[in-house]
């Protein structure tokens, strides 16, 4: 598909004040204003994260309240429940808070709901067996803000209910003994992008400083914090939350502490990833650790995740790790089986030019990896589009949306065809009686088509800046590392070249074919690029002096001892086509 390159508005005179102030090129300050960094002092703050940086726990609404009273029951050996989420943030934020708990020697369990049967947050069910099992206080990890009828339902059990969530509120907000958000209209909290894991470290945080007398905490409790940012790392990737401010902050050091880890779980997850021995990046969060992490809550349940993470076994935590690498291919499977029933839905059933919303369904998809599917379909056709997996006389839906699009309003507007609906901006969540799907279809089209433009249905790149390949060196790669970790809202930094002539013989390589690696020159300098994905296509790069116009990004390629330039192809654009 076409894609539409988008050029940033130029700002000289900052661009030229950060690169002499900080000594850095005037392509780096650039980026840097692109990520919305407008004065030297944000420049500096974000290519020096300092731990020390991070906000004050108490600027958290409730969480004083919240600690408190946690630690009140860690006294009277009162029984705590973590009620985390089946995703990689919540269970990651219930590890870092059984931890926490158990370093204070509380009396603390956990529960993470079956995402078939139980679905996403608290649950009614679950408070009564909870309450069964003689719970004084539940303490929500990612979940609950908008869990009105179930905070009441506890509240008449006599359970202290503290809601801790990084989830947009609704209109009403409920009425639990603390509320955690840093959405909340009442917080003081300067930075409100947390994830779920991220507000956990802060709870965490705050309670360590009410343990001990001097609102400092202990030097044992120090150490937990620092280590627990590995955890923080883990759930922040994968959720997809902005890489800026204080995420930023905790992702960088988060990424050092997961790599020299000690806590079982975390080293064995690691040895089996492959991992071990190399330096984490965000990359291997989001595509290799995250899955794995994943893969349970998908197909089956989730709690061993948090046992893993949790155990002081070693042994144990390598056996759930195998259990977690077989879970993941079995995952992997099941979504090459979806993803090809889905295209060929698409080719099918769909006309492309009419269509600019896709809603698909299908009896034989497995409701745990069609959110993945949405993605992917998002990615390839650049549409909303809702896969909707039927089961038992009942449509489990994800939904993911492209930015000139929120997902989650669109979907509330269509609530009369559907059974329940959350979520996000661009990523939500449904349930629909399997008769109304068509008619839910129909809505969602009429929506988009009258709200997004033909325009809206190309992908964008935006590209960071307009360069020649003689800017381009080794010396620019290694400065342009000190915008790392990288991830939503701060990508690696996508360049555009103009008059560029492939020169040499373009070859296909990978196991299939299925890239081509060519050189492209300008004036006297020449790059290999390659072009991943773009095999099939191998005749267009063939023909003989053809110039072109390329989005690519700039690396070093480490082969054989040597080190040389590259540039990853995102798009190119051929003269004369």
């Amino acid at each position: 598909m076409n894609k539409r390159w988008v050029f940033p508005p130029p700002n000289e005179t900052l661009q030229i004040e950060i690169a002499s102030k900080l000594k850095i090129s005037h392509l780096l300050a650039q980026v840097l204003i692109n990520r919305g960094i407008n004065d030297v002092s944000s420049a500096k703050s974000f290519l020096q994260p300092q731990i020390g940086a991070l906000g004050d726990p108490s600027l958290l609404p409730d969480v004083e309240r919240a600690s408190l009273r946690i630690n009140d029951a860690v006294r009277k050996k009162e029984k705590i429940v973590i009620y985390g989420d089946y995703d990689v943030d919540g269970l990651s934020a219930t590890a870092l808070m059984y931890r926490c708990l158990k370093l204070l020697g509380a009396q603390v369990s956990y529960y993470i709901p079956e995402r078939l049967e139980e679905g996403y947050g608290l649950n009614e069910d679950a408070i009564k067996k909870l309450k069964e099992d003689k719970a004084d206080v539940i303490l929500t990890v990612d979940c609950g803000i908008n869990a009105c009828k179930e905070a009441d339902v506890a509240r008449a059990y006599g359970i202290d209910l503290i809601i801790t969530d990084h989830h947009q509120p609704g209109k009403q907000i409920p009425n639990a003994f603390a509320v955690v958000n840093p959405k909340l209209r009442t917080s003081q909290h300067a930075f409100n992008d947390l994830s779920g894991v991220g507000i956990a470290f802060k709870l965490a945080w705050a309670i360590g400083q009410h343990f001990s007398p001097q609102k400092k905490v202990s030097l044992e409790f120090k150490d937990f914090l620092l280590n627990a940012v590995g955890l923080v790392a883990l759930g922040t990737i994968a959720d997809v939350v902005p890489l800026l401010g204080e995420n930023r902050i905790l992702t960088k050091y988060g990424l050092s502490a997961l790599q020299c880890t000690e806590i079982p779980g975390l080293r064995a997850l690691l040895d089996v990833s492959d991992l071990s021995n190399i330096n984490l990046d965000t990359f291997h969060v989001g595509y290799r650790l995250g899955p794995r992490l994943n893969a349970p809550g998908r197909i089956g349940n989730a709690g061993i995740v948090v046992e893993m993470l949790t155990t002081t076994l070693k042994e144990r935590a390598v056996e759930i790790a195998n259990f977690l690498e077989q879970e993941n291919k079995r995952r992997q499977g099941i979504q090459v089986n979806i993803l090809a029933s889905a295209r060929k839905k698409v080719m099918d059933e769909l006309n492309l030019d009419e269509t600019t919303a896709i809603v698909l369904a299908d009896n034989a998809w497995h409701p745990g990896i069609i959110g993945i599917i949405a993605s992917k379909m998002v990615e390839e056709f650049n549409r909303p589009t809702v896969m909707i997996a039927i089961a038992d006389d009942m449509g489990h839906g994800s939904a993911r949306s492209i930015p000139s699009f929120h997902i989650l309003e669109a979907l509330e507007s269509c609530k009369g065809k559907l059974l329940s609906v959350g979520g996000h901006a661009r990523a939500a969540g449904l349930k629909i009686h399997p008769n109304n799907i068509n008619e839910f279809r129909e809505m969602l089209n009429s929506m988009t088509s009258q709200k997004l433009c033909r325009m809206d249905l190309v992908p964008v790149l935006n590209i960071d800046a307009g360069v020649t390949l003689s800017m381009l060196s080794k010396a620019l790669v290694s400065e342009l590392a000190r915008l790392a970790p990288h991830g939503e809202g701060n990508p690696i930094p996508l360049f555009a070249a103009t008059n560029l002539k492939i020169v040499g013989q373009p070859r296909r390589i990978g196991s299939k074919g299925q890239h081509i690696s060519f050189y492209v020159k300008q004036g006297d300098v020449a790059i290999r690029s390659v072009a991943f994905g773009m095999g099939e296509k191998i005749e267009r790069f063939k023909q003989n002096g053809r110039t072109c116009s390329m989005a690519f990004i700039v690396k070093i390629n480490n082969w054989m001892d040597s080190e040389h330039l590259e540039l990853e192809v995102k798009d190119i654009k051929f003269d004369n086509e």
